[in-house]
């Protein structure tokens, strides 16, 4: 692991970026060949460069596959790299706020409020993402009313009040999935994740959300590394961590919010990535947000194409196969840190 970190300094992390890019273009590019409907890599290609670059002009395809590769799949992709990308950062983000290598995007209640928004949703007469944004947001603001106090915000008080919330909103779901019999399947669906629902629409909202607040998190990365110290030395070194932590919390919460409310519940994702890029590659956050990033849609691209593959008639939730790597991963941590404790 060493060696590894050191051979990553400042003269090989431009080429590891790079290397890193080049993996998603082609990944990417593999990704739309992927599908019930089977469409052959060279008519893909030919398909993208006619539509984006206007050649060649006669094609052997029908209007149908066109339609497939550019309002389908194409959409589903971008949407895999974003929801990669902000699950990775954002769990990069609360493993630093919190100090713990265990912490999850989902563990303040988002992920239950999102679930209990939708519900709700479709109790009104049908899903749309607005509820679950809402009820993600919501989630968000009741775990820091019940967290703060005179101003100030307790990581230990943060952690219970998202726990409590969770709990809360998860019982309320189960009592409307019990009046909801005709819908409760695809509540039930969208509760495992999954990117079917992908448009450029919502590619488009989801971008303009993800990229500002990337920008600030790149912008804040040294605070973020100062908080690796402890708030002790934070605050000696003139670091507002109280405020910080608001900052970064609501900024995250946003993200996670506008995320999980069109592609439902995807876990594990801003677990095991950051911390295998600290592992890797240190804990100076200049690299890990980066790096996190772009592994996270690498991931979460991975796992969407073999959640379309695996089965020949259906397509299995996005949010099992993310679980069947994250989960183990999850195992050893936990048996880590009791090994650890025991030396």
């Amino acid at each position: 692991m060493k060696r590894i970190r050191e051979n990553y300094k400042v003269g090989n992390i431009g080429f590891l970026y790079c290397l890193l890019i080049i993996s998603i273009i082609l990944l990417g590019l593999y990704s739309v060949t992927i599908g019930v409907s089977k469409i052959g890599t060279l008519d893909v290609f030919k398909i993208i460069s006619q539509q984006l670059l206007g050649f060649p002009k006669n094609l052997a395809v029908g209007e149908g596959q066109i339609t497939v590769i550019m309002n389908l799949r194409i959409p589903r992709i971008l949407m895999a790299l974003l929801t990669g990308l902000n699950l990775a950062v954002t769990g990069a983000i609360y493993q630093a706020l919190f100090k713990n290598d265990m912490a999850d995007p989902f563990m303040l209640g988002i992920s239950s409020g999102a679930s209990l928004g939708a519900g709700i949703g479709f109790m009104l007469g049908g899903f749309t993402p607005f509820y679950a944004f809402l009820g993600a947001l919501v989630a968000n603001v009741l775990v820091g009313m019940l967290s703060g106090l005179k101003g100030k915000t307790s990581t230990i008080r943060l952690l219970l009040s998202g726990i409590a919330i969770n709990y809360f909103f998860s019982a309320i779901l189960s009592f409307i999935r019990l009046y909801s019999d005709d819908k409760n399947l695809t509540l039930f669906s969208w509760g495992m994740g999954s990117l079917a629902s992908a448009s450029y629409k919502r590619v488009i909202i989801l971008a303009c959300v993800t990229f500002p607040i990337l920008f600030i998190f790149l912008l804040h990365r040294k605070e973020l590394n100062l908080l690796l110290m402890g708030e002790q030395a934070a605050k000696a070194m003139g670091l507002d961590v109280n405020r910080l932590r608001k900052i970064f919390l609501i900024l995250s919460s946003i993200l996670i919010a506008t995320t999980v409310c069109f592609t439902g519940t995807i876990g594990f994702v801003g677990l095991i990535i950051p911390h295998m890029v600290r592992l890797l590659f240190g804990s100076n956050y200049s690299k890990t947000l980066p790096i996190s990033g772009f592994l996270g849609m690498i991931f979460v691209l991975l796992c969407d194409n073999l959640s379309r593959s695996l089965l020949s008639s259906s397509e299995i939730p996005l949010g099992i196969i993310t679980s069947l790597f994250g989960a183990p991963y999850f195992m050893y941590l936990i048996y880590r840190e009791r090994k650890r404790s025991l030396t």
